[in-house]
């Protein structure tokens, strides 16, 4: 009897618990009861948490979550009910297991979980703005579309001007001079930030996670991978890992400067577009006396 009662007890205790979780689940979303998430995207989003948690979110190079959620975001451009309901489901999913994370001293899955829960809360609102737009547009054509009233015919009535083709010569009336007419501008398409932007942003900031409990290897092989990506804050990053007027705060035993590295990516950083990095790159010449190898006197 004992026996059973110990293989009984956990089992229904364990039932209790998935039947409060799933309704707990569906109490929270009552606004959308009738749109089932999409299958196919609700598969890519979980195998995300997996690579998260499982310590894979930029590597192995094939098999990581960045790579799966770059999936993710070719999926969604054509945004459907179901997507949506999908990227709805997995920021609330993420949020809860990162605290989860965060309570067992997982301090960087939890980081993790949270940022890529962030990425899928901007494609939601950024699908809202472009629905938004879309949604505008025929009652603009509509009220441009409408003719003028005409009156009756009348010699003195000047019709209405054609329009040219783009770049389609015109003669001067006055002269012998032919003009080309300027293509129109038009707005640029609406489109969601590049991929490349938002995984710099996160191995950047991942590198600073890494600096902080002083995993300095780790902290550069990120740092490098942003900047490579044309993140200029992670270029300055990886300069200061080096830079031996940064070094010293670090208080890492056993990590040395080294000048010539920290202005190449000083140098990188400026080229990015960061002028604190090209104000730092100038004090490093100073310091050393010289132009520093491999850079062009300035």
């Amino acid at each position: 009897m004992t026996l059973l009662r110990s293989v009984l007890l956990p089992a229904l205790y364990l039932g209790l618990l998935v039947v409060t979780a799933t309704t707990a689940l569906a109490d929270d979303r009552p606004a959308k009861q009738g749109v089932a998430p999409d299958r196919e995207s609700t598969v890519l989003l979980l195998k995300v948490v997996q690579q998260i948690v499982a310590g894979r979110t930029v590597s192995p190079l094939e098999d990581n979550a960045l790579v799966t959620w770059e999936g993710i975001r070719k999926r969604v451009q054509e945004m459907t009910p179901g997507m949506a309901r999908a990227l709805e489901d997995f920021v609330r999913l993420s949020e809860s297991r990162a605290e989860t994370e965060r309570q067992a001293g997982h301090e960087i899955v939890a980081f993790d979980l949270r940022a890529f829960g962030d990425m899928a809360q901007e494609l939601l609102q950024r699908s809202a703005m472009h629905a938004a737009t879309q949604d505008a547009k025929p009652a603009a054509v509509a009220v441009q579309a409408v003719p003028p009233l005409t009156t009756e015919p009348n010699a003195s009535n000047v019709p209405p001007p054609r329009i040219e083709p783009a770049a389609a010569p015109v003669r001067d009336p006055t002269g012998d001079a032919v003009f080309a007419l300027a293509p129109p501008k038009q707005s640029p398409p609406l489109r969601a930030p590049r991929m490349q932007d938002e995984t710099a942003a996160l191995l950047a900031s991942r590198g600073d996670a890494m600096l902080a409990i002083k995993d300095i290897s780790a902290a550069r092989k990120l740092y490098e991978q942003a900047a490579n990506l044309g993140n200029a804050a992670a270029a300055k990053g990886l300069a200061r890992t080096y830079d031996p007027g940064y070094v010293g705060k670090l208080g890492i035993i056993g990590m040395r400067p080294d000048v010539t590295m920290a202005a190449s990516w000083y140098e990188r950083a400026a080229a990015l577009g960061d002028r604190e990095a090209a104000q730092r790159m100038q004090q490093l010449d100073a310091m050393v006396g010289t132009t520093l190898p491999g850079r062009d006197a300035r």
